[in-house]
């Protein structure tokens, strides 16, 4: 987690139990858990609202009884319940994205609203396994734009779902992304801020991170850095295993 040249830190991160948000942040950490929840959020709204708005989505997810069901529907059920209680209690225009994994150890689910995103990685390639909820995503499905031009497309930051007042009249039209992952032993997925794919192609993400991700986390956080951070940047590696 690094705010680059911001003024604030406007990402917020569940990391298992735990919940962060600040200027700088290196952690690695290992669980030994029935229920696993991560997520990255992306705070918008100006002033104090992109960090407020981020940091209640990620408390009032990381604080959801995940127990006694693991699947799609409770994925999509807790964030409509966190989208009203949001559009309550969070000022006017203010919102956030959001990217996860919810895992049991057998099965993961990938979740996103809005541009924060979910890899997963293989041996030889990483797999974008999310789905922007934007414009240019909208392009890239309807085939008028593909996905090198999408890259640099001078509206790829315009948002159109995520969670927050901000995003109350487009809730009726718009679902969040959910997909079912089994996990077949072990898999390894990298969940993302755009600050770090705004500076980075995907594969240049798998280039620097290698054959071990977890272990070369930091790598990918110093190469950021180096190439030049444009935006608040935070991501988590996770390696999970049954």
């Amino acid at each position: 987690m690094m705010i680059g040249p911001r003024h604030r830190q406007e990402d917020c991160i569940v990391d298992g139990q735990c919940l962060f948000q600040a200027d700088l942040l290196s952690r690695r950490h290992s669980f030994s858990t029935d229920t696993l929840l991560l997520a990255v959020c992306d705070g918008m709204g100006g002033h104090q609202g992109g960090a407020e708005a981020s940091q209640f989505t990620c408390r009032q997810i990381e604080s959801h009884n995940w127990t006694n069901d693991i699947s799609r529907q409770a994925v999509h059920d807790a964030l409509n319940t966190i989208q009203a209680r949001a559009e309550k209690d969070l000022p006017l225009h203010c919102g956030t994205t959001i990217a996860g994994l919810l895992c049991d150890g057998m099965t993961a689910i990938v979740f996103n609203a809005g541009d924060s995103r979910v890899y997963r990685f293989h041996s030889d390639f990483i797999e974008y396994v999310s789905h922007d909820h934007s414009l240019v995503q909208d392009l890239v499905d309807q085939k008028m734009v593909n996905a090198e031009k999408a890259a640099t497309h001078p509206y790829k930051h315009l948002i159109e779902f995520g969670i927050g007042p901000v995003f109350a009249q487009v809730w009726p039209q718009r679902n969040i992304y959910t997909d079912v992952h089994p996990v077949n032993g072990s898999a390894t997925y990298l969940i993302c801020s755009d600050g770090l794919t705004d500076i980075f192609p995907d594969s240049q993400i798998h280039e620097i991170l290698g054959p071990e991700p977890v272990k070369n986390g930091a790598r990918l956080a110093n190469a950021a850095r180096r190439k030049g951070l444009t935006d608040n940047t935070s991501f988590i590696i996770a390696r999970l295993e049954e």
